[in-house]
């Protein structure tokens, strides 16, 4: 067996030879082409229509406008103040209201407070003689003028309060009381003079014209005023005086229905 496999490679290796002899390509003929250019100038006159094909690759720039519809999302930043709570633990001294029970004796005083009924003084009847003539004049017949005092000049003016009809003729007035005396002359009781307190609630009292003073009657005691009954009773004794006349210019002569103005001389 092992020399026939011999044999049959040696076949083929000399089979393979001998077609690669008969194969072989036959020398090619060397042939030597040599170019002549003769340079001549002849005149040629061509009339031929070309039609010349170019094909060229263009490259364009085409704009395509398209109808679509985009949802643009925008990023924008806002500066926004935003309150923040921020928790701090803080260390503080807090004061500790102690609570101390205390045990005070209080003095207590009670007051009782008692319901007293005051009954009103009634309004005494006249006491001084109405017919006595020095009470009569002083009443209504005396002309009275109302005080008016002024600080700047430490001076009294005034003004006409009734005309020839005594004290009923002084009208009371609501704004306060009027201080009124006689046009001529003066009231006087003891030395001092007098003028009529009339309150506008109808009261009418006999007060020293001075501001501060007092009536000392002849014990040696002092009165800051007298009522009306008391001053008609002192004019009635006599203790009070007119010191003046009727028809006197007086204050304001006007004011006296009796006063008569003095014909001027020539």
């Amino acid at each position: 067996m092992g020399f026939k496999k011999s044999l049959l490679v040696l076949a083929v290796i000399v089979g393979l030879a001998l077609i690669a002899a008969c194969t072989q390509t036959p020398p090619t003929p060397v042939v030597k082409v040599e170019t002549v250019v003769v340079k001549e100038t002849v005149p040629v006159t061509v009339e031929k229509e070309v039609e010349v094909v170019v094909t060229r690759e263009v490259e364009k720039l085409v704009t395509v406008e398209v109808e679509k519809e985009v949802t643009v999302i925008k990023t924008v930043q806002v500066e926004k103040e935003i309150p923040v709570t921020r928790m701090v633990e803080v260390e503080k001294e807090v004061p500790v209201v102690e609570t101390v029970e205390v045990v005070k004796t209080v003095e207590v005083v009670k007051v009782v407070t008692v319901e007293v009924q005051v009954t009103p003084t009634p309004t005494l009847e006249p006491t001084a003689d109405r017919t006595h003539p020095a009470v009569r004049e002083v009443l209504s017949q005396v002309t009275m003028v109302q005080y008016h005092y002024d600080p700047d000049n430490n001076r009294d003016t005034f003004t006409c309060a009734s005309r020839g009809l005594g004290l009923n003729g002084v009208k009371t007035d609501p704004r306060g009381p009027r201080f009124v005396g006689p046009n001529a002359g003066d009231f006087d009781l003891w030395g001092a003079v007098a003028l009529f307190k009339v309150y506008p609630d109808g009261r009418v009292e006999l007060v020293p014209q001075q501001s501060g003073g007092r009536f000392v009657d002849p014990e040696g005691i002092e009165h800051q005023s007298l009522s009306r009954e008391e001053a008609l009773e002192f004019f009635a004794s006599g203790d009070a005086k007119w010191l003046g006349e009727h028809g006197q210019a007086g204050r304001i002569g006007e004011c006296d229905p009796q006063y008569k103005t003095p014909t001027p001389t020539s």
